[in-house]
């Protein structure tokens, strides 16, 4: 029969650990109710969802997409009934230690769609939950290539298919535009922040 262990292991020493902020908690709490009477309002009462829809129809309206996609699978977006233009949007908190486009469990339907001339990536940065920075924007054949490469090398394994593409290379070498929400001084120094002494972005920015 199986039983418990005590072990010391270097997991039980990561992280920072800090008392409930009861205040926080209150803040949250109150701020979130107006938040959810416009979930029940929708009937999209799942937080992740609601929100990620959200974000996508943000970054989608901006782009002048007119359809999102209110289910899980499929690309996030569609140009217009009519318009056969497609697009993969990837949200990045401006806060975050790496700005990339992050795929889960791409399959080789999905890779294969990216070297088609009617799909387009969109990778959204955010600061906070609700102020869109800017979007950096574009398609290339490649990025289907390398999403096709990476889901066949762990095809017949148990490893999770995750691939990551970093927004430096999407602009660099991909030739990814990258389109201010906020004015464009605002959005160079937010990239002079992040990417300091580097000017491979600065000649993307519309």
């Amino acid at each position: 029969m199986s039983s418990f262990e005590n072990q010391e292991l270097a997991i039980f020493n990561k992280g920072n650990f800090q008392p409930l902020n009861r205040e926080f908690m209150t803040a949250t709490h109150l701020a979130l109710e107006p938040i959810v009477a416009i979930q029940k309002q929708y009937q999209k009462m799942d937080g992740d969802t609601f929100l990620n829809e959200f974000k996508d129809s943000v970054v989608a309206a901006h782009l002048d997409f007119d359809l999102v996609n209110i289910e899980k699978h499929g690309f996030d977006a569609k140009k217009s009934v009519e318009n056969n233009i497609f697009l993969e949007i990837k949200q990045v908190s401006a806060t975050s230690k790496t700005w990339q486009a992050t795929f889960n469990d791409t399959n080789e339907e999905k890779a294969n769609a990216f070297m088609d001339c009617k799909t387009f990536l969109a990778v959204g940065i955010w600061h906070g939950l609700s102020e869109l920075q800017c979007i950096i924007y574009g398609q290339h054949p490649q990025i289907g290539e390398y999403l096709l490469k990476r889901v066949r090398a762990v095809q017949n394994s148990s490893t999770r298919s995750t691939q990551n593409i970093d927004v430096k290379k999407l602009v660099k070498d991909y030739g990814f535009r990258i389109l201010p929400v906020r004015d464009s001084d605002s959005v160079r120094q937010i990239f002079r922040l992040k990417f300091t002494g580097q000017d491979w972005w600065s000649d993307a920015i519309q």
